[in-house]
């Protein structure tokens, strides 16, 4: 499963520079497109050969500004098609990586909760073997102490039953109480 993440998030992160390259072009364009100028000069006179260069010079500027937008545009078209494509491509991906890194996350967070129920149901264990041996010394202590003092004694009251302990289930853990024997 990590190769897969590994080489699905290195796919992504490839698609994600490209279409970020691609929309930087695209911006580029569309600002070039935009902001497109064209000088007029005037002429300071008005006879017929001055106007006629004038048209002529307009002409010429306007033909090659609709040359060059032209040109915008279907890089412009190539770029976005180009775009779309590639964003297409990245959306089941992306959403494919995040599904496989949620599913590493919850096995990870399932491998770390099945430890930690191991290290409480050995605290658990050895509590319970602590109280046993202190049920053991106090029942041999207990009479000594009795003939001692001459009367009888309880040294310890054993009021608690249970200690903390997790059980296994079906669909998840349960926190209990194990019987202390």
């Amino acid at each position: 499963m990590k190769e897969n993440i590994a080489e699905l998030k290195t796919e992504v992160d490839t698609l994600q520079t490209e279409i970020y390259a691609l929309q930087t072009k695209v911006n580029q364009l569309r600002h070039q497109r935009s902001s497109f100028q064209i000088n007029v000069s005037f002429p300071q006179d008005n006879t017929p050969e001055a106007l006629a260069e004038f048209r002529q010079k307009n002409a010429e500027k306007s033909a090659k500004w609709q040359a060059e937008i032209q040109e915008i545009n279907q890089s412009l078209k190539l770029l976005e098609a180009q775009l779309n494509q590639k964003k297409t491509l990245l959306a089941p991906k992306k959403s494919r990586l995040e599904w496989l890194e949620l599913q590493q996350q919850v096995y990870e967070g399932g491998k770390l909760l099945q430890e930690q129920v191991k290290k409480v149901n050995e605290k658990a264990n050895q509590l319970e073997a602590e109280i046993q041996s202190l049920k053991h010394i106090y029942q041999e202590l207990n009479p000594l102490y009795c003939q001692w003092v001459q009367n009888a004694a309880n040294i310890v009251d054993f009021k608690a039953t249970t200690i903390p302990y997790v059980y296994v289930k079906d669909n998840g853990f349960e926190l209990g109480n194990k019987q202390i024997e």
